[in-house]
């Protein structure tokens, strides 16, 4: 359940160089010539979590489970923190014997933003084979992407965000187009 997920990207040719609209025939269409421009916008709302339990209750059933809630555990935006994503006060443990009776992903953890760029010359080699030299950023704006808060009640960390996706990446490479 990704509420909601926008996806856009582009890329441009500039329009200088041999057989485009500028610099076509001039002595600056080698240096200013066959360069492309490109970018990747990501959006998108948290992703859904469920609060399990450290210790199974009911001895029968492997793994983790959900814990028992007495009332909504989302915080308001203006509320939520690193250090407190959603009401910890809100989550117990089941009683012996017995399920939790939370629902399945009634918390959200963060969204995404992300912005990727590329810069890139393309050199011909032939009719159909061109090197391309590339300039990448990855998270171009640097922008925090928090990652899903500790789920487990009673464990370490429940209730706080203790982990971001990657920094800026930059990278440059070169490319062979045949």
């Amino acid at each position: 359940d990704q509420r909601h997920v926008f996806n856009m990207t582009g890329i441009y040719e500039l329009p200088f160089g041999k057989g485009r609209r500028f610099l076509a025939d001039s002595p600056l269409r080698h240096v200013l010539g066959d360069w492309s421009i490109g970018s990747i916008l990501t959006l998108q709302s948290g992703a859904p979590f469920t609060v399990t339990t450290q210790v199974n209750s009911v001895f029968s059933a492997a793994g983790a489970l959900r814990a028992d809630v007495a009332r909504n555990p989302n915080l308001p935006n203006g509320e939520r923190t690193l250090g407190r994503w959603f009401d910890t006060a809100a989550f117990s443990q089941p009683a012996p014997a017995r399920f939790g009776n939370q629902g399945v992903n009634l918390l959200r953890a963060d969204g995404l933003m992300n912005v990727d760029f590329s810069v890139l010359r393309s050199f011909s080699l032939g009719e159909q084979r061109k090197i391309q030299l590339r300039g990448e950023s990855f998270n171009i704006a640097n922008h925090p992407n928090f990652g899903v808060p500790g789920r487990v009640f009673g464990g370490p960390g429940f209730g706080i965000v203790s982990s971001a996706g990657p920094a800026r990446r930059i990278q440059i490479g070169l490319r062979l187009v045949y």
